[in-house]
């Protein structure tokens, strides 16, 4: 019995040795016929053969790998993905794995994987040309520019055979952050070199591109002067809390000029002035003059700028000191894509009020905005979303107030813009107000809309504006509904 037990045992295990023997001989056979297939460009045997190699082995990091290399060809890359994935991590030092990873990365727009691998074959093998333009494209994607032009270069110089392409974003990269004569350099070569007309047609419009950049001026200057019905004066013009009841007509100026002390595409310094000024037809103990200083900086940082102003503001009212305000204002953009930018921002202000110490005291702010690029320059959408808190000498002005707003602004025939603004804001007190008794709430409610075009010439314009706002409060004595419309004329330069 003993025998016979000891015989049947060693019968099984030479019977199960031959079993896998023959599935891993068999499975060796399913891949190589994937691997002449997929050499010949027969992807679809190929995969055919690489997957029944794989009922056999599934966990086998070359048979996956090489069926993952079949799925990029045939463009399926979510499935080239699983299988490059599990090949990776099964055997990552497989030859040509993390490339064909992070070229799967890549083809679905994962840059930041993609670059990370690219980057590792890159230094692991300097001589690999599609890894290190793979690379370069990678980082530009993610407007890592003075990385990817340092790659693209490399891979460039190594290889005439992509010279011109990887010239081509080398240029753009050099453009992006300021160096417009490596930009120009880059982009003559291709426009005289690149065997692709497509290519060269690109590398012209940038070069127009580059060269109306170096022309931008450092100054800007805009001017608005126009006639304003307001059927519901405000009697605080600044914070249009109280109203007068009355309507009037005003003349309207407004004056903005600005200047870059320093004017580089990374870095910009600067100064400005704004002035601002109504004169009324029969209520000008309402006139009111705006004056506000700025001082600026500003850093581009890849996708980011990095700003800060400063504006000392100051107002009369009737000719006398109304309010003067120290406005610090810290702020970061960040470029999502081409088409999106979003912006945060903090403010504090400083406020000294001349009629009224009780409203002296202070204001923080944080505000992020929002805008979206429609199609073809069409125009955009924006939106934002802040909070306000003020403090004052007196509790009766402690307030806080959420601000919301959303807006477009699109090109029509004619060469007609349009703009509309719609804006909402919750003004809720801390205090019981001490003249009313009850602890005040504002909902107020305001669209803008205007229509402006140009006239005769490029710097000069009309435009109509209309302004409607609602204020709703649980004290009477601030609710108002107000309308105003203006009819300007406009200057750019």
């Amino acid at each position: 019995m003993s025998r016979l037990f000891k015989f049947a045992f060693i019968f099984s295990l030479v019977l199960l040795l031959a079993v896998a023997t023959h599935a891993k001989e068999a499975g060796r056979a399913y891949y190589d016929l994937g691997v002449f297939a997929y050499d010949d460009g027969n992807y679809e045997e190929a995969e055919k053969s690489l997957k029944a190699a794989l009922t056999v082995m599934p966990d086998n990091a070359f048979y996956n790998h090489y069926l993952g290399k079949t799925y990029l060809k045939m463009k399926r890359y979510d499935e080239a993905l699983v299988h490059l994935k599990l090949a990776y991590d099964v055997d990552p030092d497989v030859p040509g794995l993390k490339y064909d990873l992070a070229l799967g990365f890549f083809q679905i727009q994962d840059y930041a994987r993609a670059s990370d691998l690219f980057t590792d074959v890159s230094q692991e093998d300097p001589a690999n040309i599609p890894a290190l333009y793979h690379t370069g494209i990678s980082l530009y994607k993610q407007g890592q520019y003075s990385k990817a032009s340092d790659y693209l270069i490399d891979a460039s110089e190594k290889s005439p055979s992509i010279k011109a392409m990887g010239y081509f974003y080398a240029g753009v990269c050099h453009q992006k952050m300021g160096d417009m004569e490596n930009a120009v350099k880059k982009l003559e070569y291709v426009k005289d070199n690149a065997k692709d007309a497509s290519l060269r047609e690109s590398a012209i419009k940038k070069l127009e591109a580059v060269e109306k950049q170096k022309r931008v001026k450092p100054y800007s200057v805009n001017m608005k002067l126009g006639v304003q019905y307001d059927d519901n004066v405000v009697l605080e013009p600044v914070d249009e809390d109280i109203i007068a009841d009355k309507d009037d007509w005003m003349a309207v100026l407004y004056f903005s000029g600005k200047y870059n002390v320093v004017n580089r595409q990374k870095y910009i310094l600067g100064a400005g002035y704004n002035h601002y000024q109504t004169l009324h037809d029969d209520l000008g103990e309402y006139d009111l003059i705006g004056s506000i200083l700025d001082f600026y900086a500003k850093y581009r940082l890849n996708r980011f700028t990095l700003s800060f102003t400063y504006s000392p503001n100051y107002y009369w009212l009737d000719s006398e000191s109304y309010i003067m305000k120290h406005h610090l204002k810290p702020e970061v953009s960040y470029k999502i894509n081409e088409n999106l930018v979003s912006k945060l921002s903090y403010s504090y202000y400083r406020n000294k009020y001349y009629e009224d110490k009780n409203r002296d005291g202070h204001t923080h702010e944080g505000f992020l905005n929002f805008y979206y690029r429609l199609g073809r320059r069409m125009g955009y959408l924006f939106g934002g979303l802040g909070y306000e808190d003020v403090t004052a000498s007196h509790l009766d002005q402690y307030y806080g107030q959420l601000k919301t707003k959303l807006g477009v602004s699109f090109k029509m025939p004619f060469e007609l813009v349009f703009n509309t603004t719609l804006k909402f804001y919750r003004k809720d007190y801390d205090n019981v107000n001490t003249i009313f008794g009850v602890t005040r709430e504002d909902d107020k409610y305001n669209i803008l809309v205007s229509l402006s075009r140009k006239l005769i010439y490029d710097w000069l314009g009309i435009l109509g504006e209309y302004s409607y706002t609602k204020n709703d409060s649980n004290i009477s004595d601030y609710e108002y509904k107000r309308n105003v419309a203006t009819l300007s004329l406009t200057a750019s330069f």
